[in-house]
């Protein structure tokens, strides 16, 4: 135990005692922690930082109307984008998202279509169909990138779904309840209102019935006035003949005195005279009676009937009926008190007459005293005949009355009929709407759902996948960065098994010392590029966009490492394969070959566009996935350059190292060699 022990302290010393071997295994020995911190620091919480990804967002959605107001769905899903920084949104046209994806300057878009608002307020139709935005991830910029974003858009399309069905089943549902309720009232009021036309169709039929009578009663009263006008006409002619019978009289009486006989022949005349005039006075009154009594039952019917029909009150032409009533029944007021004052004056007539005949009897007595009352019978006719024509004017004016009043009432009695039949129109119509307002208000409040409409409240939005460049898998997906990690790792292992610097011969030149082991170190890269090639894509079914190209990069990559680590490793042996091992840990965190370079630490970010691994894995995810030349052309031509200036470097390296060989003891190159 103790000799082993001895043993492992002289081993530990020479390696304390040697430079060269300590810095070495101190190296080897950072390594774990190189490669495990670098890996963890760069991936530690990569999703933390997505809010620096970009993706580009287009709203295109027009909006659409619903429940009166205007609904803008799209305009509701930006804004719960720019409250939510699950990505770097940015918010441009369909245009600029198109070029960006194309050029990786995006990630994925989200594109809302200009019916996106109006999907969203057809839940109740026939055919419900949720509002659906499309989610365009480009796969061949970052696989990952393109899982993780759909991840996203699948919870923001379900944070969507919950707030857009709160907002606008609330709002279906409330007003489909005050739809029903309002149906059931409407109902309730057709119902009524047919009940009421029915009343009003009633009331326009008595109406008629009363307007029928009343027409029927005004024909006996038109007869009547004109009866009275003719008895009127007559009466102011037999006032006007007893006007001049009075005159006659009393320029008689001078000449009763030549003839007695002449006097008694008069006076028995005037007297059948009186007679007359007082019996057609009489008949007249009685006429007058009727007349009174027939206009005030008019024009109290009148009234009565305004006052039951306000509707018929209201009529330009009914109230002139009813005011030509209270006419007529003025003027038959007017006619009876002139009829009563000239039946009095009658009445005086005949007693006067009488008188006049016992006094012709005492003749010669009282002569002078009938001379004086021929004096008054003639005055008193005169007062009669004007009052006599206001009477026969004033039954001309009722008679003309009473003839508008029956053409009125015909009038009427047409109206009302139509009236009555517009009224049994409405009530049909009223009937018609209550019934189908009912079965408006069953069907409303007998809403049924169904499946499709469920998952169309449950699920309103959602979204389709339209993929640009499409990656079918994981394998594909991450091809480009374990292809390039096989490479670099095939190039470093390479130097282990290969002498990259002592030649297998004496060289003749720096020239030929190079060129014949990088010759070397080429031609085995070419077959490690080609063996892998193949191996992946027929053993894997690996799918490519352009396989000439796809062959030609992985040559090339393959190439890249090896001019790379025969640098390194030529110019500084052992530290140089340190520095290697370096490298392809930077490289495989920084090449976005996992996670996009946005996630990982702004240090590492500057690193990104400096190795060579980066342009490798752009390339393959080219002639892989996307198929864009571009991307191609510029990992190509990057690469050469890495070659090109990496070879220089060895080339200068190895000429004058050369040179140095040569200056010094043959025994030095000799060792060299046999190494």
């Amino acid at each position: 135990m103790s000799k082993s022990f001895r043993q492992f302290s002289h081993e530990l010393v020479s390696i304390v005692k040697d430079k060269k071997v300590l810095i070495s295994v101190s190296a080897v020995a950072l390594v774990p922690l190189l490669y495990s911190f670098m890996f963890l620091w760069t991936f530690w919480d990569p999703y933390a930082k997505m809010d620096v990804l970009p993706v580009a967002v287009v709203n295109m959605d027009k909006g659409a109307a619903f429940e009166g107001k205007q609904l803008s769905v799209g305009d509701q899903f930006v804004e719960k984008l720019k409250t939510n920084p699950a990505f770097g949104w940015d918010f441009i046209s369909q245009g600029e998202a198109e070029k960006g994806l194309k050029e990786h300057k995006y990630y994925m878009a989200i594109e809302i279509p200009e019916d996106f608002s109006q999907r969203a307020t057809e839940v109740l139709g026939s055919d419900p169909q949720p509002a659906t935005f499309r989610y365009i991830p480009n796969e061949s910029s970052n696989f990952l990138a393109a899982q993780i974003g759909k991840t996203a858009v699948e919870r923001i399309k379900g944070e969507l779904s919950a707030e857009l069905t709160k907002t606008y089943t609330e709002t279906l549902f409330t007003s489909v309840g005050k739809l029903s309720e309002g149906l059931a009232q409407a109902a309730d009021g057709a119902s009524k209102l047919s009940a009421g036309t029915g009343s009003v169709v009633t009331g326009l039929e008595q109406l008629d019935e009363g307007l029928v009578k009343l027409t029927a009663g005004t024909q006996p009263l038109e007869t009547g006035a004109v009866q009275l006008y003719t008895g009127a006409t007559k009466l102011n002619d037999g006032l006007a003949q007893l006007q001049k019978g009075a005159t006659t009289v009393s320029g008689g009486l001078e000449q009763l005195s030549n003839g007695h006989q002449a006097i008694v022949q008069g006076a028995a005349q005037s007297e059948e005279g009186a007679a007359k005039l007082n019996g057609g006075l009489a008949a007249s009154s009685a006429g007058l009676d009727q007349l009174k009594t027939g206009a005030d039952g008019l024009a109290a019917g009148l009234e009565q009937l305004a006052a039951a029909m306000p509707q018929l009150a209201e009529n330009p032409s009914f109230a002139k009926l009813v005011e030509a009533g209270k006419q007529v029944a003025a003027g038959t007021d007017s006619a009876a008190a002139a009829q009563k004052q000239l039946a009095a004056g009658a009445a005086q007539l005949a007693e006067g007459q009488k008188t006049l005949h016992g006094g012709v009897v005492a003749f010669d007595a009282k002569l002078n005293e009938a001379a004086a009352g021929s004096k008054s019978v003639a005055d008193g006719a005169s007062q009669l005949v004007p009052g006599s024509a206001q009477l026969k004017a004033g039954l001309a004016q009722i008679e003309n009355g009473i003839g508008q009043l029956a053409n009125g009432t015909v009038q009427l009695t047409d109206g009302s009929k139509k009236l009555t039949d517009g009224a049994q129109t409405v009530a049909g119509g009223t009937g018609e709407l209550s019934g189908k307002l009912k079965d408006a208000s069953v069907q409303t409040s007998s809403i049924n759902g169904n499946d499709k409409l469920y998952a169309a409240f449950s699920q309103p939005v959602a979204f389709e996948e339209q993929k640009m460049a499409e990656v079918p898998n994981y394998g594909t997906g991450f091809a480009p960065y374990f292809m390039s990690l096989g490479l670099f790792v095939g190039a470093l292992l390479l130097t282990i098994v290969f002498p990259v610097k002592d030649p297998a011969v004496r060289p003749r030149s720096g020239a030929s010392w190079y060129f014949g082991k990088l010759g070397t170190m080429l031609f085995i890269g070419l077959i490690q590029a080609l063996v892998m090639a193949v191996v992946i894509k027929w053993g894997l079914g690996l799918t490519l966009q352009n396989m000439p190209l796809y062959f030609v990069l992985t040559v090339l990559t393959s190439w890249t490492f090896m001019i790379m680590i025969q640098m390194l490793v030529s110019m500084f042996a052992n530290p140089g394969r340190f520095v290697a091992i370096v490298i392809l840990i930077l490289q495989l965190t920084t090449c976005a070959g996992t996670f996009p370079v946005e996630l990982i630490p702004g240090p590492l970010q500057v690193i990104n566009k400096w190795l060579p691994m980066t342009y490798s894995v752009q390339g393959y995810k080219a002639v892989i996935s996307s198929g864009e030349m571009s991307d191609f052309n510029q990992a190509a031509l990057l690469l050469g350059i890495y070659m090109a200036v990496m070879a220089a470097i060895t080339l200068t390296y190895y000429i004058i190292h050369f040179r140095k060989q040569q200056s010094a003891p043959s025994t030095q190159l000799e060792d060299a060699v046999a190494l």
